[in-house]
């Protein structure tokens, strides 16, 4: 192969690798994270609905028992969240932004489909609600 069919099959691939981000290719743009618990956000399909993931601060998996999302202009006011219906640890990671099922209840709805341009934070809490992890996001257009 010549050095211009090399150049050819390498364009693409550096092409592929170009995202919105820094973390990847995708339309999540990181931001602020801390807590007890280590939280990430991932792309979702669709895109206005994000895949919440958490671990432990050693990378374990662990379960959680709220999942909340405020707009970082008013971290007051919950726009989406779900909490488990026994208050125990039953959800698992990942969870998708405007999920529910038979072991959860709503505790608000305002916002099941994510705006983009807009700065979130995500909260994911345990059961003795003193273990917790947050991640701050903005979804990219």
């Amino acid at each position: 192969m010549g050095k211009f069919g090399f150049l050819i099959l390498l364009i693409p691939a550096l092409l592929a690798g170009c995202g919105k981000d820094n973390n990847s290719n995708s339309n999540v743009q990181e931001g602020a994270a801390g807590g007890d618990l280590v939280v990430t956000v991932a792309p979702g399909n669709p895109a206005s609905r994000p895949l919440y993931l958490w671990t432990d601060i050693t990378g374990t998996a662990v379960n959680a028992a709220t999942i909340t999302v405020a707009r970082t202009t008013d971290l007051n006011t919950i726009v989406w969240g779900i909490a488990t219906n026994t208050n125990t640890d039953a959800l698992q990671s990942p969870w998708q932004q405007g999920s529910l099922s038979t072991i959860v209840t709503p505790i608000v709805q305002t916002e099941v489909d994510l705006q983009t341009n807009v700065t979130y934070r995500v909260t994911v809490t345990k059961a003795d609600n003193q273990t917790s992890g947050y991640h701050e996001f903005t979804l990219l257009p």
